[in-house]
């Protein structure tokens, strides 16, 4: 199945505020599926999320040729991974957030989707309030 006309914009839209740009979408020709990259400048993300301890995750690999997003997506057009870096966005959003999580698992509406995207990752990004006891309340 091929990805809806429009859906790599509706990405690329989500995505910039983040400082990842398109790449590529690569098509596996024997089995159909697909899978969807954007990248970020390792310097410039760092910049940008110091708190995130990538250059440490790194170590003396730093810094890498880029930083990655990568969706991929089943024959039958259903997404089935959304990875940053080293983080697995579909799961870790089925912790925080149950209904983006399912948001994250299909495309009958692909704007939403890559709605979903992007909030998942500002999700990923966001720095962790270590001092919230709401689970105490």
């Amino acid at each position: 199945m091929e990805l809806l006309e429009g859906y790599i914009e509706l990405l690329m839209d989500e995505l910039a505020p983040y400082g990842l740009e398109f790449e590529a979408v690569a098509v596996t020709p024997e089995t159909g599926w697909r899978e969807v990259t954007f990248r970020a400048d390792p310097d410039s993300f760092l910049r940008r999320y110091p708190e995130l301890g990538l250059a440490e995750l790194y170590g003396d690999e730093w810094p890498p040729a880029g930083l990655y997003l990568r969706l991929r997506i089943n024959p039958d057009g259903d997404p089935t991974q959304l990875e940053f870096e080293n983080t697995d966005l579909m799961a870790q959003t089925a912790s925080v957030d149950p209904q983006l999580r399912v948001r994250l698992n299909t495309m009958n509406d692909p704007a939403d989707h890559a709605m979903a995207v992007g909030q998942a990752l500002g999700l990923a990004l966001a720095p962790v309030d270590e001092d919230n006891d709401y689970f105490f309340e």
